[in-house]
């Protein structure tokens, strides 16, 4: 079954790959006992490298189930207790001006996204994190999101589902202190080793050197693409201050593996968890919304569930992406026996979430899901050729730029500038997503109107004002790139306008 799944993706991945303008994508399969690994198109454009299964990229929110495995290895072992206050197991003084009221948040809430902190990105740096204890305390001081520069509180009420890495990485820190030992070190020795996993790593919170960076410079490292319909412009470097819960590198072959030894003990066998540990983690705490994934689902320990209702094709995992360049989807399927772990390097930039339906690796990991309910892949036929994206202009090639600026200045509230060589790298990296060149990019259009967004963020209604400046070529423009709407895509409402701000 597994060699005739492998071999029906190898024949849908270049049809899935033309319809989404998605640079490259990679599949690793997976049961019990064996492993395969599909691939298609480029890890990097210019350098027309190809994409693999050992491609290593940043995994975004694919780190949660590693911290939810490492928190509760150590519950197992008794040095925490999950429904206990977090507070009895951080250093003193870490969470600093939390609101009155709420009561108590545990480990259990906040693996969950009920621990009372508002939804959140990656927390960006431009340069590698420190210590995430002093990364957590300097926030909580501050009080506020950096997403466009903190328009909103850090906090909400605890108890209600709110998606945060922020809050996660809270576990990230007490697993440090109740260890004795970094966060990354301690998730290599107990959970990468085990696994085999080899191309995985987190940062270590240090200057030294370390296999995260190794990794990231290493010849295997994937280009993110922010994708303008069927232009691509390299994502620059970003590092997330919240690593424990945004910061893994991995490949789909590792992060596969990964998922085969848990497979293996939801079928009864001790691996890096127990099963009764495992089962806790798989238990639903509080129904949860998604722009991303599809159905009714909810939140375990860590994990993403789907309906229960759905019997034998009940599946568990997450689903992850990484600004502004990578997305992810990551399911086990415990009674089909079946793993499936998908990367694609494309950020669709006419949205902020990219829905399972619409993003190469969703579409893929969705199809892998109903071809093993009905017992048979079946492919059927395509329409022959690649769809049709508008040409690069300069007037587009402007937009492009303003849109890259305000995701980079507004959405992710990075304060620091990027250096004028990292801009030019992005506008000299830039290509199309076909095997055509098509002329008309302006790379001085972008950069000019990059650096003009950089003088605008992260004032959302800044931003505002400039998108109305445009008028309704830039909306018709956004629509011919696949955008939902004739509406130009930016601020993000979810961020730049929460609740107590009126929607434009």
């Amino acid at each position: 079954m597994l060699d005739d799944i492998a071999e029906a993706i190898n024949e849908v991945l270049p049809h899935v790959m033309a319809a989404t303008g998605t640079p490259g994508v990679a599949v690793a399969l997976a049961t019990s006992t064996e492993l395969r690994t599909v691939a298609g198109g480029y890890a990097d454009l210019a350098r027309r490298v190809p994409m693999t299964c050992a491609t290593v990229a940043p995994a975004g929110s694919l780190s949660k189930p590693v911290l939810g495995l490492g928190l509760m290895q150590v519950a197992e072992s008794g040095d925490i207790d999950l429904d206990a206050p977090i507070d009895e197991f951080l250093p003193p003084g870490t969470r600093t001006g939390i609101p009155m009221g709420g009561g108590p948040v545990s480990s259990v809430m906040l693996a969950s996204h009920q621990g009372g902190y508002r939804i959140d990105t990656i927390d960006a740096l431009l340069t590698p994190p420190g210590p995430i204890n002093d990364y957590v305390r300097e926030r909580h001081a501050v009080g506020r999101t950096r997403e466009y520069g903190g328009v909103a509180s850090l906090f909400v009420e605890p108890g209600v589902y709110s998606y945060s890495s922020f809050g996660m990485s809270l576990m990230g820190c007490a697993m440090e202190r109740v260890t004795g030992q970094q966060y990354a070190s301690y998730v290599d020795q107990m959970i990468f080793k085990s696994a085999e996993m080899y191309d995985s790593a987190f940062p270590t919170g240090s200057s030294e050197p370390s296999r995260w960076g190794d990794l990231s410079a290493g010849g295997s490292f994937g280009t993110g693409y922010m994708s303008f319909g069927g232009w691509c412009v390299p994502t620059p470097t970003f590092h997330s201050g919240t690593y424990p819960a945004a910061g893994l590198l991995t490949s789909p072959a590792d992060y596969a593996r990964l998922l085969q030894r848990l497979l293996r003990t939801a079928h009864g066998q001790d691996g890096i968890v127990t099963p009764a540990g495992l089962a806790r983690m798989l238990t639903p705490r509080i129904a949860r919304s998604s722009p991303v994934t599809s159905g009714e689902t909810a939140a375990g320990i860590a994990f993403e569930l789907g309906d229960r209702r759905l019997g034998e094709d009940w599946w568990w995992g997450h689903s992850a992406a990484y600004p502004w360049g990578y997305w992810w989807d990551a399911r086990v399927y415990p009674h089909r026996d079946l793993v499936v772990v998908a990367l694609g390097n494309k950020w669709d930039m006419m949205r902020y979430a990219n829905p399972i339906g619409w993003s190469a690796p969703g579409i893929v990991s969705r199809l892998v899901g109903r071809w093993v309910a009905a017992e048979m892949p079946s492919v059927g036929k395509f329409v022959s050729g690649h769809r049709k994206w508008p040409d690069p202009s300069t007037l587009a090639s402007g937009w492009m730029g303003a849109i890259a600026g305000e995701r980079i200045y507004g959405t992710l509230g990075v304060s620091e500038r990027l250096a004028v060589e990292t801009v030019r790298e992005m506008i000299q990296g830039a290509r199309p997503v076909g095997e055509t060149d098509p002329s008309g990019w302006d790379g001085a259009a972008f950069e000019r109107c990059f650096d003009a967004m950089a003088g605008v963020a992260p004032d959302p209604d800044a931003i505002a004002r400039f998108v109305d400046g445009e008028g309704l070529a830039a909306g018709l423009w956004a629509l011919e790139c696949g955008a939902s709407s004739a509406d130009f895509p930016m601020p993000i409402d979810g961020f730049a306008r929460p609740q107590q701000r009126r929607r434009r």
